[in-house]
């Protein structure tokens, strides 16, 4: 994301609202996941040495569901886990993603 793309805000993708998502934590989760890249293992048996952490960036105020952001891609998308289910994919761009721990249901 270049510097530009950095000052705008990012709508959001469930009320269209320019309050939901926090750029300063985009842009923190965008610096941060560049070292998961660096050493990522792809040949690890586990998931999250292979996939990168979804970005846990915002809220919607209209909805209070949660909006996660592709470290691929770098589109908002509403939370979409799944019971028991540690990965999921991007709904734009189909990279497999890991659910943030504190997010997943393993009841």
């Amino acid at each position: 994301m270049n510097a530009e793309d950095r000052k705008k805000d990012i709508p959001c993708p469930i009320c269209g609202g320019k309050e939901c998502i926090s750029r300063t934590t985009v842009d923190l989760y965008l610096d941060t996941v560049k070292s998961f890249f660096k050493y990522r293992r792809d040949e690890s048996d586990k998931s999250c040495e292979r996939y990168p952490t979804v970005g846990d960036v915002g809220e919607c105020v209209k909805t209070s569901k949660r909006i996660w952001l592709c470290p691929y891609c770098k589109k908002p998308f509403e939370a979409n886990f799944r019971l028991k289910g540690l990965t999921i994919q991007c709904p734009h761009c189909n990279s497999t993603l890991n659910i943030p721990a504190s997010h997943r249901t393993l009841c």
